[in-house]
């Protein structure tokens, strides 16, 4: 029986990667010209399905360059159309270049998508004699027979992509607020509008939220308005941008004027002091400060113990509802560091409230963690390790909500014989040392009544391999029922910058531990 290769080449208004050799065809002032000559394909079937992206009203052309078929024919779906020739590269498609819809028995189609989502594009060949498709990387695709014809018969898929018509929503405090037209939206400074995106046409992936100077990249954000002032203009940019599909981009004006006024809140400290990686100390408070100088005196600072006067106080640049402290020498991770206010200075916000005084709050240090595994993610890449050619005692290991040092999470283990040594690991979660940075672990434990572990031996290892050990006996001796920090001294100064490093815990006896905010972290001691 003779066989007979089918060589097809396809033609598109725009790049397509996947699916199709192309030429694009809105570039410039030349005219399409059908091909007059057989080329390899280099395109991708799988299931007789091709897919690939379009913008909606954009054209594809499509060209069989079928040898010896018997029948020939394109079909398209309701909605979309076929396209007369010649179309110029740089022609605005309109209905005036409609040749027609549903099917052609022409070699060459141009396909105009007015409808979006998955559109379908079919072609049907008959031929006399069994016939192959011969794709990339060795692909074939054969004729079926049907009766005494052979058949060639392929629908490709084109994902049609509509512009964005962006619609949203706007709530205050759970109240849908009318955001179209020209009533005046209230907002007291430091309380919050919530914002939410309910875009059904044109799936985007981005969003740009712009309202009263501050500016949010999430898709349904809560943002607090800080400043003072009546504010216009106000909108959404709403993007589809990711890679390898087509763009589209919309902006919705908010018409709806929003007024931040004065709070009738007062005017007072929020969460925690924090000190940064710059040694920064941020000073939170619920609303922005107007300019100040000299109001140092009226904090009261200890460092370790002793009150000091050795520090500034300004307002943050980026963001005016910190207050950023700033020692005038270094601190470091295991300073014990308090700030208190009085309230009997000259502070005062943009929308002029004083702040209130606060009692003595103990600044949250900066960790410089390599990684903290705080089991709050689930905790389940952490496995047992039962056996290396020892006697090792059986451990299992399981995420927990029985107790946790932070958060609602902690690793629970269980050894209930003892043997020699066992314990368990993270291969998963791997984390990053930097070369000849010095080390440290901490981490806290839980044990339960009747728990007898002696020792505790967690590691620093890579690729399997060990790098350094941290023995430590405080397991023997610590209260039951409680959580125990464990900051065992040995150091380890890294040899290698790398990104896989692990760790690993081995213990000895039986009962049963909890575990929670394991720390590898650089060392930052005064």
């Amino acid at each position: 029986m003779k066989k007979t290769n089918i060589k097809i080449k396809f033609f598109a208004t725009f790049l397509i990667v996947m699916g199709l050799l192309f030429v694009a065809c809105t570039n410039n002032n030349e005219e399409y010209e059908a091909p007059n000559s057989f080329s390899d394909v280099a395109w991708y079937i799988n299931d007789t399905e091709g897919v690939l992206d379009a913008r909606i009203n954009d054209y594809i052309t499509f060209s069989d360059l079928s040898q010896s078929s018997l029948s020939h024919k394109w079909e398209i779906g309701a909605g979309n159309y076929f396209l007369k020739h010649p179309i110029g590269r740089l022609d605005s498609i309109t209905n005036e270049f409609i040749a027609g819809s549903g099917s052609t028995e022409d070699k060459t189609i141009s396909v105009w998508f007015k409808e979006s989502g998955l559109q379908s594009v079919r072609l049907y060949n008959t031929f006399p004699d069994s016939v192959t498709f011969r794709g990339p990387d060795g692909l074939r695709y054969g004729s079926k027979q049907e009766g005494n014809l052979w058949v060639i018969d392929t629908t490709f898929i084109v994902d049609v992509y509509d512009k964005i018509v962006p619609e949203i929503r706007i709530e205050q405090k759970g109240v849908v607020l009318n955001h179209v037209g020209q009533d005046t939206i209230y907002v007291e400074a430091g309380d919050s509008l919530d914002f939410f995106d309910e875009t059904t046409i044109g799936r985007p992936d981005a969003w740009q939220w712009n309202v009263a100077g501050s500016v949010s990249l999430e898709q349904n954000p809560s943002i607090i308005l800080k400043k003072l002032g009546t504010f216009t203009d106000n909108n959404v940019i709403i993007r589809r941008q990711a890679n390898n599909i087509p763009s589209s981009s919309a902006t919705l004006k908010i018409t709806a004027p929003i007024k931040v006024i004065p709070s009738s809140q007062p005017f007072v400290l929020t969460g925690d002091i924090n000190e940064l990686e710059d040694q920064t100390i941020q000073i939170p408070f619920n609303g922005e400060f107007s300019p100040f100088a000299n109001q140092e005196q009226y904090f009261a600072v200890t460092l370790n113990g002793t009150a000091t006067t050795n520090f500034s106080l300004t307002i943050n640049s980026d963001d005016a509802t910190f207050l950023d402290l700033n020692f005038n020498e270094p601190i470091y991770r295991n300073d014990v560091i308090t700030v208190a206010y009085d309230g009997n200075g000259t502070l005062e916000s943009t929308d002029t409230r004083s702040p209130v005084a606060f009692g003595t709050t103990t600044v949250k240090m900066f960790q410089h963690e390599a990684v903290l595994y705080d089991f709050e993610d689930g905790g389940t890449n952490w496995v047992a390790v039962t056996t290396d050619g020892k006697d090792m005692s059986t451990t299992s290991v399981s995420p927990s909500t029985d107790v946790a040092a932070s958060g609602t999470t902690s690793l629970k283990f269980e050894v209930t014989a003892s043997g020699n040594w066992s314990g368990f690991t993270n291969l998963i979660d791997q984390y990053s040392l930097v070369s000849g940075r010095v080390y440290q672990i901490e981490y806290k434990i839980y044990k339960t009544p009747g728990s007898v572990i002696n020792m505790n031996g967690p590691w620093i290892a890579q690729d399997g391999s060990t790098k350094n050990q941290f023995w430590n006996n405080v397991v023997a001796g610590a209260a039951a029922d409680t959580w125990v920090t464990v900051s065992p001294g040995g150091r380890y100064t890294a040899g290698a910058t790398a990104n896989d490093y692990e760790f690993y815990l081995r213990h000895n006896g039986t009962g049963t531990l909890y575990i929670d905010d394991i720390r590898i972290m650089e060392v930052d001691e005064r």
